[in-house]
């Protein structure tokens, strides 16, 4: 054990006359001398016993934080085929009817990119265009009266997005930016004409609002006269991401009954509401840019032997919804994504497991 230097107090000289000789002689005084090496002995102990709780103290702030645990889940174990899961994989598209409202030259412009974007599905309510199913633009028209909220349309799920008001065109016209990232990006624009809600959507590519203000005045002026497309020729059958499990597999952990609803590459599978939600979700996230150091920085923790990287964050209660995990699985530069509410028992454990049952059935 190592101790700090301390220094000893040097004894008290005293005076002796020698009666023989007649001599003054320095003499230590012996209780001086054993004061002091008392005295000695007291602040060494005390030094290495400050030394070794500094040690402990340090030790202890610089701990990593405990990996989480996995547990044994009664899961389905059919293989997933890697590029339709990861959205690279998309069915070829037999007649593509123009879409009624939106060019395609203006749908294009509406990103930042120099991929080759194919149009997946056309009606009078939606029109699709992407390279896979995790970059795409979509425009949807919609009743406005039983329209969900265009507050409730966020990027990432736990990131409330930023609306942003625009002159033009229809009324309510709003730009959507997502901040998770702690930088504004926008992504969606939004209006209302004719009682109608017509939302433009970019997933996992570059936009800008003049980009999408663009875009939205051309289906502004289009939609008034727009054709009427009687049976849509070109629908595209995308992966059910709520097949990666069954509702009974999920019942098992969350209760029933369950409710499962499918995304553009997610699926979320949830039971109760408010303070009450239990939910377990899995998406798919552009992967390229996700800033690996500073999520570890902010309090997250590495996983091991889950695709190429992963890590697991942890995400605080906002507002009626409950904190939850994330564990975010890397594959060829896409995320697999689990989700999983902290009112979920061991939901840090079920959260790892469902992740590697997803690694075990990629092929």
């Amino acid at each position: 054990m190592a101790c700090n230097l301390v220094s000893i107090p040097t004894a008290k000289i005293e005076y002796q006359l020698s009666v023989d000789t007649a001599e003054i002689k320095k003499i230590p005084s012996l209780n001086v001398v054993r004061r002091s090496l008392a005295l000695a002995g007291l602040l060494l102990l005390a030094a290495c016993g400050d030394d070794e709780s500094s040690k402990q103290t340090t030790e202890a702030s610089v701990a990593s934080p405990e990996p989480a645990k996995s547990m044994n889940l009664n899961l389905r174990s059919t293989p997933l085929d890697k590029e339709v899961y990861l959205g690279f994989v998309v069915p070829e598209v037999k007649e593509a009817a123009p879409c009624p409202f939106l060019s395609d030259e203006v749908a294009l412009a509406t990103v930042k990119t120099n991929w080759i974007l194919k149009r997946r599905e056309t009606s009078n309510e939606q029109c699709y265009w992407s390279k896979n199913l995790g970059f795409s633009i979509k425009v949807t028209v919609e009743p406005l009266a039983t329209a969900k909220p265009v507050l409730s349309r966020a990027y990432n799920m736990d990131s409330p997005p930023v609306l942003k008001q625009q002159s033009a065109p229809g009324n309510n016209a709003v730009v959507l930016y997502d901040t998770t990232w702690d930088k504004e990006q926008a992504y969606a624009m939004a209006f209302e004409q004719n009682s109608k809600l017509v939302m433009i959507y970019v997933t996992g590519m570059s936009t800008d609002a003049e980009r999408l203000s663009a875009t939205a005045r051309e289906v502004s002026d289009k939609l008034p006269t727009a054709s009427i497309i009687e049976s849509p020729l070109d629908k595209s059958d995308a992966f059910n991401m709520c097949t990666t499990w069954t509702e009974s597999d999920i019942g098992e952990i969350i209760g029933t009954p369950v409710k499962a609803t499918m995304g553009d590459l997610d699926c979320k599978w949830e039971t109760g509401e408010g303070a009450n939600l239990k939910q377990i979700r899995v998406t798919i996230y552009g992967g390229k840019t996700y800033p690996w150091d500073s999520v570890l920085e902010s309090g997250a923790t590495e996983v091991p032997d889950v695709g190429e990287r992963g890590i697991m964050e942890k995400k605080r209660k906002k507002g009626s919804r409950p904190g939850h995990v994330l564990l975010n699985a890397l594959y060829n530069e896409m995320l697999v994504t689990v989700s999983v509410t902290d009112t979920i028992a061991d939901h840090k454990a079920v959260a790892l497991a469902l992740t590697k049952n997803i690694d075990e059935r990629l092929n």
